[in-house]
């Protein structure tokens, strides 16, 4: 479908806030946290690229869902150039979501890893949850969902590799103090490598969210499968989240 950006925001010198509206109450209803969208780059008038790219659903206020993504390459150099009041063509929601069963909730975000986990640190917070997020990255000016994270008063402990703000490390140096929680982590594959063999060692029940490459977003290409225990699986229908136990990374 095509939607109404309400604003296509620069937070910092890479990153990116998109904000769509959408006006249908049972579409929005159907959003849990973890999912993700497939959001095309090019414009109406346009096939090139004609690959959607998968970001994941970042926010939801009210009628409005926000992405927060980071410029890579090409596509999504050409998403910056959205103009709010242009029309963009989303599919979503797609993929499994973040088990809500639990009662204590660590979450792991590494760099733009942040899109995956938010939606579900601020919603489980506001579900009475006991919610802890660890924050990572390269120096504070890349920390660019901060202001956000700090709107909903999400308890946070921040990393930066250079030590310019919150504790200076990497984020996966301070999981040995949560054991006692669920882990949700999204980020870079050796993030996530050391994540899961982090919670492997403290026997900690561990989710992973994974940010691959996708084409269609709903299966049919197996473009984007990931090797597990029990054979290959798509990220696009059977993840993006996965238990760590069963993820060969």
């Amino acid at each position: 479908m095509n939607f109404k950006i309400v604003e296509n925001r620069k937070l910092s010198e890479k990153d990116f806030l998109l904000t769509v509206e959408i006006n249908d109450r049972k579409l929005l209803n159907k959003i849990k946290p973890g999912q993700f969208a497939m959001v095309s780059v090019s414009s109406p008038q346009s096939f090139d690229p004609l690959l959607k790219r998968p970001l994941g659903i970042f926010n939801v206020e009210e009628n409005n869902i926000s992405f927060i993504y980071r410029v890579y390459g090409r596509g999504t150099k050409l998403l910056t150039t959205f103009k709010k009041g242009e029309q963009v063509s989303v599919l979503l929601p797609l993929g499994n979501s973040i088990p809500d069963q639990f009662d204590r909730y660590l979450f792991i975000a590494g760099g733009i890893g942040i899109g995956g986990v938010f939606l579900a640190a601020k919603t489980f917070l506001q579900a009475g949850k006991d919610v802890h997020l660890l924050y990572g990255e390269k120096s504070k000016e890349n920390l660019s969902a901060l202001p956000v994270i700090e709107k909903y008063k999400i308890p946070t402990t921040t990393f930066t590799e250079d030590g310019s703000y919150g504790k200076k490390g990497f984020v996966t140096e301070g999981l040995s103090e949560f054991k006692d929680r669920v882990w949700i982590a999204c980020g870079p594959i050796p993030m996530l490598k050391a994540v899961k063999e982090t919670a492997e060692k403290l026997k900690v029940k561990c989710f992973l969210s994974l940010d691959m490459r996708m084409a269609c977003g709903v299966g049919a290409c197996l473009g984007c499968v990931v090797k597990t225990t029990s054979g290959y699986k798509r990220c696009c229908v059977e993840g993006p989240i996965f238990d760590a136990s069963e993820v060969l990374l």
